[in-house]
């Protein structure tokens, strides 16, 4: 997405803050297109993308950033995302309306910035500690596919550190250890806690 069409008409922007809790944000939206779940997803990426902007450029280099999010696609904007409210939601035949408040992962974002080299004053929070998972995918890709698109779908990060046959070693943050587990365990995975590394496997 073009930097320059993401300042829509019907977005109203709100107050945002960066504290302990993180980064976070809300805006109001309207969006029409062909159906109202493309109109709605384009709301979405439009609000998540602005967000970013509005609440980030605050503690970095504004220009830099701006640079920065031209090359950066919608999916991997989705990775800094903690959590997502939605509030006075409308929905018509090809159109799609609310005020979306967003929260960033401050430490996510602060790394990011680091390894692209745009300066920013953004604190690191506290719960920046990670727990270890090892998942067994007896199919191989298609399970670790399917791992992948339940993290995706509920914004928690997963970072692979190896892969062994059919066994991957990864790591998250622990605060989004519960909401994962239940993520996994609703898509019909089976999991055990072992002396704080949590096993799932199909």
């Amino acid at each position: 997405m073009n930097f320059k069409n993401l300042v829509l008409c019907g977005l109203l922007f709100m107050p945002f803050v960066a504290d302990a809790g993180g980064l976070s944000g809300s805006v109001s939206v309207q969006q029409t297109s062909d159906t109202a779940a493309k109109a709605k997803s384009k709301a979405m990426n439009t609000a998540g993308r602005q967000i970013f902007l509005n609440t980030v450029s605050k503690y970095s280099d504004a220009d830099a950033l701006k640079q920065l999010l031209q090359n950066t696609s919608d999916a991997e904007l989705l990775n800094f995302i903690s959590s997502v409210s939605v509030a006075n939601e409308q929905i018509s035949v090809n159109g799609y309306s609310a005020k979306i408040t967003m929260s960033l992962d401050n430490d996510a974002v602060k790394n990011w910035l680091n390894k692209n080299n745009v300066q920013n004053w953004i604190p690191l929070t506290e719960s920046s500690e990670k727990f270890v998972v090892s998942v067994v995918v007896p199919n191989g890709i298609a399970d670790w596919a399917e791992l992948k698109r339940i993290t995706r779908e509920n914004n928690i990060e997963i970072n692979t550190k190896s892969i062994t046959g059919n066994n991957i070693i990864a790591d998250m943050p622990v605060s989004v250890r519960t909401k994962f587990t239940a993520a996994v365990r609703a898509a019909g995975w089976k999991y055990a806690d072992t002396d704080g590394t949590l096993q799932i496997w199909k």
